[in-house]
């Protein structure tokens, strides 16, 4: 008996001391079905065009798949889902009723459901109407009674109510509202953005956009709105707050990418073409040239610069000089070697590259030897060889490839970079200035491809700023304003100087990348190459989250992704109480919290206490990785990596005292902190740091 006792007792206090076996998985992924019947495709929806970059800058994840693809996915596949986003912009659907039956299922499960146009089920492709009470369900475990009585009879239409803070967004809501379907709140929780009514009709009010503690929706002609000359789009709606509260993201930290303890993560990342092309600035040398002397010699900012490997190579279409040429360029400090394809193909996607619209516009590549074949192992694993091989140092080999052309490549062609590891990016293309003004020109942070994952840039390049390099050639200057905007009031990317070497052609384009480069040095950022960026964002797109309680997270599988915000908390870090976090930096977007490098778990524990942390010393914010963190008994030590040279700020410290900074290969430095306990010390290279009272 008593050693069934001891037994009991001994289990119970492993089952105490281990409370994250009790821990909620936060799903972090959002299954979006789209309907290919409506002419869509999987890049071509409104969530894709709007939806996804505010979603992913909540710290969420999504895969795309099409609703006419049945079966539709089992429970099985459904566990690693936390919600579903329907994305239709019609009201037919084969087997409207199967649908409308799965997707109650899916509400049943705890699936949270979002709503971004029509439910889309109304009406099977026979036109027999689906199952109205199937419809009512549904709109009930959201919080709403659908009634139907639905009319698009806009002069019969007045709004009822508009709330001030979360419509009228990027664009006022037109003067008359688009449709009505009676749709009310049943739900005390159920919450109203938009509200219309029919005139002269009591009883009609209506919700348009409605949110609930199940998931919400958004009607057609309260989401957005598009311009019909030029079809570019601006929201009605916020999209980042009708996310967090249908997703129930209060008080759920975001895992980002876009930022490097505290600071915006800054890079530059060029595309092979026009590297041995002309260029009028010199006539005497090619624009790779111009491009290494008038911005790489010049500017102290890391640049992952590609070749396009058949423009190099003499056994396809390139020359000794073209060889000695690039040698040079990757031997150059402030330079990542990396691939822009071995051919430069135009469509990575076989169906696109093999059509007849294709083949008429384009070739296969630009630099293919006669009766070439497209080869995706040769174009992705066979450039970086060749560029590892022949052109660049042995301690810089090629790691990196930049799609070439559309950006398209397939689930298959990301599988062979990756085992190959090599790490892939381009795409996307975001634009968010004075012409195209909102965050529907912001994409997300990569493209789903199955178990494999397309990252994208974080702005598009000077071939889109200059209508495809027609002109102007200055244009490329304006991305400023699209990288001011992404990274204030929501730091939602990253700044990424993405051109062509072909920007060296041009007295004039070369001007405005010597501009860009310029507002980049200028901006308080962690420089680091294009490699490192796309680290960041494989570490966020693998890492898993749990919530023990409200003030109590776990973080695993995060790898290189080492920051988290708070969005909107006024609770901060408790040091003492959290495991592997460096310290905390509180900005006006939110508290940016650093994970400690090369760990696999973290733990965030919250308190309300802001004096907490006042005697611990941690790192307030730093442009570099901070390894081997550890507090001393005057102080604390560290290594500090970065580029070039970084800094770094330090609280926690003893208010108005003197630290002495000891460094390796220098003599030691005497610095004061301010009346918080701060502080700053700038000019620093990498190397072990020591911080010690005097």
């Amino acid at each position: 008996m008593r050693l069934v006792n001891r037994f009991v007792v001994a289990f119970l206090i492993v089952l105490f001391a281990l409370p994250c076996a009790y821990a909620e998985s936060v799903k972090r992924k959002v299954l979006v079905l789209y309907n290919s019947a409506e002419g869509r495709s999987a890049r071509g929806n409104s969530f894709m065009e709007g939806f996804a970059a505010p979603l992913n800058y909540l710290g969420f994840l999504y895969r795309v798949r099409d609703v006419a693809q049945r079966p539709l996915p089992s429970g099985k596949e459904m566990n690693e889902y936390g919600a579903v986003f329907t994305t239709f912009s019609e009201d037919l659907m084969d087997k409207p009723n199967e649908y409308l039956s799965w997707l109650i299922n899916q509400q049943k499960m705890g699936k949270k459901v979002l709503i971004a146009g029509s439910l889309g089920a109304y009406t099977g492709v026979d036109k027999e109407p689906a199952d109205s009470g199937l419809i009512k369900k549904v709109f009930s475990n959201l919080g709403f009674s659908y009634q139907g009585n639905a009319t698009n009879d806009q002069y019969r239409l007045k709004y009822e109510y508009v709330d001030p803070k979360n419509m009228n967004f990027e664009r006022k809501l037109p003067l008359f509202p688009e449709r009505y379907i009676q749709i009310t709140p049943q739900s005390a929780k159920a919450k109203t953005w938009v509200s219309v009514a029919v005139k002269g009709k009591p009883g009609s009010v209506a919700t348009t956009v409605g949110l609930g503690p199940q998931g919400g929706f958004a009607l057609n002609g309260f989401m957005r709105w598009q311009d019909p000359l030029n079809f570019q789009k601006q929201w009605y709606l916020d999209p980042f707050e009708f996310l967090r509260i249908n997703l129930g993201l209060e008080g759920i930290p975001a895992l980002t990418p876009t930022t490097l303890n505290g600071k915006r993560v800054a890079f530059a990342h060029i595309d092979g073409d026009g590297f041995a092309g002309f260029t009028e600035v010199d006539k005497r040398k090619v624009c790779g040239e111009i491009v290494m002397e008038r911005i790489f010699e010049r500017y102290d900012f890391p640049n992952s610069a590609s070749v396009i490997a058949g423009e190099i190579n003499p056994d396809v279409k390139g020359s000794i000089e073209n060889v000695e040429l690039a040698k040079t360029l990757f031997e150059m400090e402030n330079v990542e070697t990396s691939s822009h394809s071995y051919t430069h193909p135009y469509a990575w996607n076989a169906e696109l590259r093999e059509s007849k619209e294709y083949a008429e516009d384009f070739v296969i590549g630009q630099y293919e030897i006669a009766g070439y074949k497209f080869n995706a192992q040769y174009e992705i694993v066979g450039s970086c060889d060749y560029i590892s091989e022949n052109l660049s140092p042995i301690e810089k080999p090629c790691k990196v490839l930049f799609w070439s052309g559309m950006c398209d490549p397939t689930e298959e062609q990301v599988a062979i970079a990756d085992k190959a590891g090599i790490l892939n990016m381009n795409g996307g293309d975001t634009v968010f200035d004075a012409s195209r003004n909102s965050y529907f020109g912001v994409s997300p942070l990569y493209r789903a491809l199955g178990r494999y994952n397309q990252i994208y840039t974080g702005q598009a390049n000077e071939n889109i700023l200059t209508n495809l390099w027609t002109g102007p050639y200055f244009g490329f200057r304006n991305i400023v304003d699209t990288m001011k905007r992404t990274g204030s009031p929501r730091r939602i990317m990253p700044i990424d100087i993405y051109y062509h070497f072909y920007s060296g052609e041009k007295f004039a384009s070369l001007k405005a990348l010597e501009d860009v480069y310029e507002w980049a040095l200028s901006q308080d950022a962690a420089r680091v190459y294009a490699s490192a960026y796309i680290k960041m964002v494989n570490g966020c797109l693998a890492a898993k989250m749990e919530k023990i309680s409200l003030d109590h997270f776990v973080f695993s599988n995060y790898a290189d992704c080492l920051s988290v915000r708070l969005d909107g908390m006024e609770k901060i870090p408790d040091l003492a109480k959290c495991k592997n976090i460096l310290g905390y930096d509180t900005q006006p977007e939110g508290i940016f919290v650093h994970l400690r490098p090369g760990t696999a778990r973290a733990e965030l524990v919250l308190t309300l206490d802001k004096a907490v942390n006042d005697s611990l010393p941690h790192l307030k914010k730093g442009s570099g990785w901070v390894r081997n963190f550890e507090r001393t008994a005057k102080g604390m030590r560290f290594d500090f990596e970065c580029f070039s040279k970084g800094k770094f700020e330090l609280a926690g410290l003893i208010p108005n005292r003197k630290y002495k900074f000891i460094r390796k290969d220098a003599p030691p430095q005497e610095f004061v902190t301010n009346g918080e306990g701060i502080l700053l010390i700038k000019e620093v290279v990498s190397g072990p740091v020591e911080i010690d009272l005097i």
